[in-house]
């Protein structure tokens, strides 16, 4: 009987011992989904927050930038290719001006800081301008601030697409 007893005992405490490994491996599981699924969200969020932020501000920092061509701001040079590239700026014409200024900033910002990006200007179906850098495809996350320029012509538009 004593014997009968024992092996009760042992049975009761395998059954024990594998009830408690369980336990650990769903805590363990647990723990990995929230460091993993749940905390890595937040940080996509705020990523996602900071590249839409450095697109909107990216573009009202260049469109506001003074160039050395007669005292034009970058918008005023958009204007002018948007419609009949008047402004003479010592021998360039405004696009020619426009297209050296925005290689000299996105060389010296986006691109420095290993930033992937698209930047298109157009009005309707017209492309005025297009630029990218890194790894930017119809396929890669984006986070995207257009801003519109009317014109004598019809509106131009200007946008930044950050991908990640």
């Amino acid at each position: 009987m004593f014997t009968s007893k024992m092996k009760k005992n042992k049975k009761s405490q395998a059954e024990i011992v594998g009830l408690a490994i369980i336990v650990i491996l769903i805590t363990i599981g647990l723990l990995f989904f929230v460091k993993f699924g749940i905390l890595n969200k937040k940080d996509d969020i705020k990523g996602s927050f900071i590249d839409s932020e450095l697109a909107n501000n990216m573009i009202d920092v260049l469109l506001k930038t003074t160039t050395d061509c007669k005292g034009s701001d970058v918008s005023d040079l958009f204007q002018d290719c948007a419609a009949f590239n008047n402004i003479d700026c010592d021998g360039m014409n405004s696009y020619e001006k426009l297209n050296e200024t925005i290689d000299k900033i996105f060389s010296k910002t986006l691109e420095k800081w290993k930033k992937s990006y698209e930047f298109s200007a157009y009005r309707g179906s017209e492309q005025i301008m297009k630029r990218n850098y890194g790894n930017c495809n119809r396929y890669s996350n984006r986070e995207s601030k257009t801003y519109p320029i009317p014109t004598d012509w019809g509106t131009l538009f200007i946008q930044l697409d950050i991908c990640t």
